[in-house]
């Protein structure tokens, strides 16, 4: 997952994007909003929690078993009874996972809500990088306080022929400690891990992103961003380079985009349209028979996944070098069971390695 600022109050590195999208100025350059960065942060902020409580009614809907999602809450959700003054006054997150499930055999959906954190000055010099290359209004120095919200969602599946889904949504907004200007943007994404292909599937799922990043980002918009961009963001991340392989077969990526009343109108359309891009492939696909080869197959793919994680996930090895983790929380994207075999090499010309041969050369999944 994306989320894992919530292992730690000081986490800030989470919203640092792979490469930031072109072009793009941060804070008060890009005005078609009147709201203030305060405004929508709050605004976002709500539909988060909203959203997490529909999502999971979704999931365990469609996994029909009596494996409900956990709740484990902490700080100003700690209980389900707090009140909504104290969550919108302090920080705090809900993990809710599910086990064992019908469709899902392992799903966590992660919210986190930090508030009136202190930039460090390493972190601070983070964000300053981020906005040299953007030309930002604001200079973000160190003791500027800092608040950070976001849903991240991973559903592992039990049948190999569903594609185990990964995505997130998020803010960062930061206010100076000078003066009262502030500065908000936005990240997120979504993507598949599919372990076998069926085409129409992963190419409904890519036709669908294009066209409501299409629809928020005509061409020659004033973001300068468009699905193209964020697809390739996607597949450079998610990218495992001691195997020159690419986790799954992508989806969007983007981060450091000005949080406006245009660009939070995108944002919420990526969460909503989470379920609705991954529950048909679940209808479509998650009875079908599967031998114990092709569970095999999942397993040793779900190798990767947590070898990417462990590897190469900036937010997981952050989490995990801080005091006191929260391990729980940081490790909760990872498979419910995965397998390494040594030096496995699929049949020729199977589907396994039809699958291997599209992850070192991701393809255009629109056309």
């Amino acid at each position: 997952a994306i989320c894992f600022f919530a292992a730690t109050a000081t986490k800030v590195d989470a919203f640092a994007a792979p490469q930031s999208v072109p072009a793009t100025k941060v804070g008060g350059s890009i005005n078609d909003s009147s709201s203030s960065p305060q405004d929508i942060f709050e605004e976002f902020a709500k539909f988060l929690i909203d959203h997490q409580t529909d999502m999971i009614s979704k999931i365990e809907q469609a996994d029909g078993s009596d494996n409900d999602f956990s709740r484990d809450g902490w700080g100003a959700f700690a209980n389900d009874n707090d009140s909504t003054e104290e969550q919108q006054t302090k920080s705090g997150g809900i993990t809710r996972v599910i086990q064992g499930g019908n469709v899902v055999e392992k799903g966590a959906c992660s919210l986190t809500v930090i508030r009136n954190g202190v930039l460090t000055a390493d972190r601070a010099a983070t964000i300053q990088g981020r906005q040299e290359q953007q030309k930002g209004d604001l200079v973000v120095q160190e003791g500027d306080v800092y608040s950070a919200a976001a849903l991240s969602v991973v559903l592992h599946t039990r049948n190999p022929f569903v594609p185990t889904f990964r995505s997130d949504v998020r803010i960062f907004l930061v206010k100076s400690a000078s003066d009262d200007s502030a500065v908000a943007w936005f990240g997120g994404g979504s993507d598949l891990t599919p372990y076998y292909l069926i085409d129409e599937d992963i190419s409904k799922f890519h036709k669908d992103l294009k066209q409501m990043c299409d629809s928020h980002f005509p061409e020659n918009n004033e973001y300068n961003l468009s699905h193209a961009q964020m697809k390739q963001l996607c597949d450079e991340y998610f990218y495992l380079p001691a195997r020159s392989e690419h986790r799954g077969t992508g989806g969007i990526f983007f981060d450091d985009l000005p949080a406006t009343q245009s660009t939070l109108s995108f944002v919420k359309d990526v969460a909503t349209g989470w379920m609705p891009s991954w529950l048909p492939i679940v209808e479509k696909n998650g009875s079908k028979e599967f031998t114990e080869e092709q569970k095999h197959w999942q397993c040793l793919r779900r190798g990767r996944y947590l070898e990417f994680n462990l590897l190469y996930d900036r937010g997981v090895k952050f989490g995990l070098a801080n005091a006191n983790p929260r391990v729980e929380g940081v490790m909760v994207s990872a498979p419910p069971k995965i397998a390494f075999d040594y030096n496995h090499v699929p049949i020729e010309g199977s589907e396994e390695e039809r699958l291997l041969k599209i992850l070192k050369e991701p393809k255009d999944w629109t056309v």
